[in-house]
C-alpha cells in the first residue's frame, strides 16, 4: 500500500525540521503529501537547536532570502511582545504595520489581529480568542476544550475562530498567497495549550523553520496570556517539498542538512 501520510515525532522545532527535511530529501521529486510534525516541546531551544537555527539563517541570508526572524515575524510579532507585552501585540504592532515591509497580501499576524466585524467595526480576533480561553479557565467543570480556532473562511464573529483566508483579497490570487490555512488551539490535560495547524503548501528550506518558530511563539503568547502552560504543537502540511529553484542547488541543501544533523548529534561541554 502506498504511504499517504507520514508523521515525525520530535522534541523541538529545529529537530522536527531537520528530520522532516531529511525525509523529503529521499522522496520522489523531494516532496510528500500529508507530512505531519508532532513537536513535544515547541518552546525548547537547546544549544544544538540554536546551532541549527544559525546554520539555516546563514544559508538563507547568503542566498538573499528572508532570514528566519522575518519569516517568523509574519506569524507573530515577537519583538513587540518582548518590548511592550500584550499591548505591543494587540496595539503597537498594528499601528506600525503600514510602515513595515511585508508581502502584497499582508501578514498572518495582521489577519489575526484586525478584522471587520458584522457592524463594520474593527475587532481583534486574537484578543477575543485569548479572552474566551480565560473565561473557560475560570470554570471549575465543563470547560470547552475544542472551540478555539483561527479559521480560514468563516466570518461569524461569534465563533471561536481567527481568520487567515480573506475571500475579497485571496479568491482570485494564485501567488503570492497565504500558505497557512488553519490554526486550532485546544485545552490539553494539565492546563496546557495545544496548537495544531494546517498548511496547504510548505517550502521546507526557505520558510518552514521560520514558520515553526513563529507559530511556537504564538502558542507561547496565547498560553501565557490565558495562564496556561505550553502543550504539544502539531503541524500538518498537505504538500511539503524541498524548494531549490534559482536560489540554491540540491547539493547545497544536502550539505546544509548534513551540517544540521551533525549539530543535532553534537554534545555540549
Amino acid at each position: 500500500m502506498t504511504m499517504i501520510t507520514h508523521t515525525i515525532d520530535a522534541r523541538s522545532c529545529p529537530e522536527a525540521w531537520v528530520t522532516a527535511s531529511e525525509y523529503l530529501l529521499v522522496q520522489p521529486a523531494h516532496e510528500f503529501y500529508n507530512l505531519t510534525l508532532a513537536i513535544e516541546s515547541p518552546g525548547l531551544m537547546t544549544p544544538q537547536d540554536f546551532r541549527i537555527h544559525d546554520l539555516v539563517d546563514d544559508f538563507l541570508r547568503s542566498h538573499e532570502e528572508e532570514p528566519i526572524a522575518t519569516v517568523a515575524g509574519t506569524i507573530f510579532p515577537g519583538n513587540y511582545y518582548l518590548r511592550h507585552g500584550a499591548t505591543g501585540v494587540y496595539d503597537v504592532f498594528p499601528r506600525n504595520f503600514s510602515k513595515l515591509d511585508h508581502h502584497s497580501w499582508g501578514t498572518y499576524a495582521m489577519r489575526m489581529l484586525r478584522k471587520k466585524g458584522k457592524d463594520g467595526k474593527t475587532i481583534n480576533p486574537l484578543q477575543k480568542l485569548v479572552d474566551k480561553l480565560k473565561k473557560q479557565m475560570k470554570k471549575e467543570t465543563q470547560r470547552m476544550r475544542s472551540a478555539y480556532e483561527i479559521n480560514v473562511a468563516d466570518d461569524n464573529d461569534d465563533a471561536f475562530e481567527l481568520p487567515i483566508y480573506q475571500a475579497a483579497e485571496d479568491a482570485n490570487r494564485f501567488l503570492p498567497q497565504p500558505c497557512l490555512s488553519h490554526l486550532t488551539f485546544k485545552l490539553y490535560p494539565g492546563n496546557a495549550l495545544m496548537l495544531a495547524v494546517m498548511y496547504r503548501s510548505h517550502f521546507y528550506i526557505s520558510k518552514t523553520l521560520g514558520n515553526l518558530l513563529g507559530l511556537a511563539q504564538l502558542q507561547h503568547f496565547v498560553a501565557a496570556e490565558a495562564n496556561l502552560s505550553v502543550g504539544p504543537f502539531i503541524c500538518h502540511s498537505t504538500h511539503a517539498r524541498i524548494d531549490t529553484g534559482p536560489s540554491w542547488k540540491l547539493s547545497e541543501v544536502k550539505a546544509l542538512l548534513k551540517e544540521c544533523r551533525s549539530a543535532l548529534l553534537s554534545t555540549v561541554a
